[in-house]
């Protein structure tokens, strides 16, 4: 840390000088090769939206695991309309009838782009109600209810 950059910050953490970070699509671009944001540094960034571009185990745990549930999802789903089920969703019920392959990379490629759409804007508050990360942990939730169902419905009725 150099003696110009303790001038500009303050003991109580606030910026004296303007605040030179910017987040705007060179900025994003630039992430992919200089990585240095890996978490909130300053207590002031915890009321504004923040990118990282360094993620830490769990999110990168959470980003995984919800991409092989998607897998195992479209997987599980086959296998109950195989075994006399049906496709309760109307979006993928039309791409179900159109081609098998259709279904799984549309489901797979919206799933893909919300998660990294929510990844690489986990600091930023939705609707003044949570953050990215919370949605995040939300969707895993939701995604490994949905696999123990669908395990529970083909030992149920498959059987």
């Amino acid at each position: 840390m150099t003696s110009e950059s303790v001038e500009l910050v303050s003991e109580n953490n606030a910026r004296i000088g303007a605040d030179r970070r910017n987040n705007n699509l060179r900025s994003f671009f630039y992430s992919f090769y200089k990585r240095r944001r890996q978490n909130i540094r300053r207590t002031t960034d915890l009321s504004t939206n923040v990118y990282v571009d360094i993620h830490d185990k769990s999110t990168v745990f959470l980003f995984t695991s919800i991409l092989i549930f998607c897998v195992a999802d479209a997987l599980l789903t086959l296998f109950i309309l195989q075994s006399g089920g049906r496709e309760v969703n109307p979006f993928m019920n039309y791409l179900l009838g159109k081609d098998v392959m259709m279904f799984f990379w549309v489901k797979f490629t919206l799933t893909s782009i919300g998660m990294l759409f929510l990844v690489s804007h986990k600091y930023f508050v939705f609707y003044r109600i949570c953050q990215g990360g919370h949605i995040i942990k939300l969707i895993f939730a939701m995604y490994f209810t949905l696999i123990i169902y669908e395990i529970f419905i083909i030992s149920k009725y498959a059987a």
